[in-house]
């Protein structure tokens, strides 16, 4: 694979714990994708219920993450987003959502897996490892009633809300930004626990762009989780 991780044509699929965590973590690059004539595609897990700030509103919340989740992706161009509709706190490593990575990833034929990376909460920990894991297992000829095997050529890890370490590309998000902002509104609209968001994602944005001379960018850290095969060393 190029190490440009935006070429025209590409199917991109996001595994992501919750429903605003692409949003937050590469909305910019997801509408890059999607401008450059990629495919897009969200599969995440928790159903935003913990997103709610007055006791009793639990039900409410996960009803209005839905229809937030819709909106903010139609922004960013996803051609679909798919729920496991797990309660938030329950994203964690198991036979059922292992099965449901392998499951995607054979479903949309991804080029490129984007993930998270370990170095935040638990929910997000174990999808670092799930979407590893899921990647490697989902080119194996096993597991039938899941489709037929796919291997993604690469995978890519991102940050949400811990800095990612030693990334590998740092991507200009300039042109796509305000379209990233605009998304990631929809979900602070009714949701007081995402107050100071807004500014942490537009200054991390800036920080990581300023070390590209550009506005705006994201980062990916690549996996080497599946090693490259090289049969010439001149190739490395």
């Amino acid at each position: 694979m190029s190490d440009n991780p935006s070429l025209p044509g590409t199917s991109v699929l996001v595994l992501a714990g919750h429903a605003d965590d692409s949003i937050i973590a590469v909305g910019g690059i997801l509408r890059r994708f999607v401008k450059s004539g990629g495919t897009v595609n969200v599969f995440c897990f928790g159903n935003n219920d913990e997103a709610y700030a007055k006791a009793g509103e639990q039900a409410l919340a996960v009803e209005r993450g839905r229809e937030q989740a819709v909106a903010a992706h139609e922004i960013i161009g996803a051609a679909s987003l798919e729920c496991f509709n797990l309660p938030d706190f329950g994203v964690q490593r198991n036979v059922d959502t292992y099965r449901a990575c392998i499951g995607a990833i054979r479903k949309y034929k991804p080029d490129i897996i984007l993930a998270h990376y370990w170095l935040e909460y638990f929910q997000h920990r174990d999808m670092a490892r799930l979407a590893c894991d899921a990647w490697w297992q989902a080119g194996w000829a096993c597991s039938a009633d899941l489709g037929e095997p796919w291997k993604a050529r690469a995978l890519y890890h991102f940050e949400v809300l811990q800095d990612l370490p030693e990334p590998t590309h740092i991507v200009d998000i300039t042109d796509s930004f305000d379209d990233k902002m605009r998304a990631f509104k929809v979900f602070q609209s009714d949701t007081a626990h995402l107050t100071d968001t807004l500014d942490q994602i537009e200054a991390r944005a800036r920080h990581h762009g300023s070390r590209i001379d550009v506005k705006y960018a994201e980062v990916l850290r690549r996996s080497f989780f599946i090693p490259e095969g090289v049969s010439r060393v001149d190739e490395l």
